[in-house]
């Protein structure tokens, strides 16, 4: 059984697995990428570029955490402006 993600905008929209004729299964203006063997394999929301390798996959980049220095750091930064 074979993998594929569906793009729209550069962003992977859907998966779906399938032995059948994608050709045959969707309308030709849908752009479906076979990514059987991409590992690790793209989820949806992953943005997806083609370029002179083929295609190419990468995760959203997640929020980096909040530190627990820069929080008190912000609440001593608050604390100061409301004094003046």
């Amino acid at each position: 059984m074979k993998s594929y993600a569906r793009i729209v905008d550069n962003v992977v929209v859907e998966l779906f697995s399938t032995e059948g004729n994608m050709a045959e299964m969707f309308h030709p203006d849908l752009v479906w990428v076979d990514i059987t063997e991409i590992a690790p394999a793209p989820q949806i929301d992953w943005t997806a570029n083609f370029g002179t390798l083929g295609w190419v996959f990468a995760s959203p980049e997640a929020p980096a955490p909040v530190s627990p220095l820069k929080t008190l750091a912000n609440k001593w930064l608050a604390g100061i402006r409301a004094q003046a």
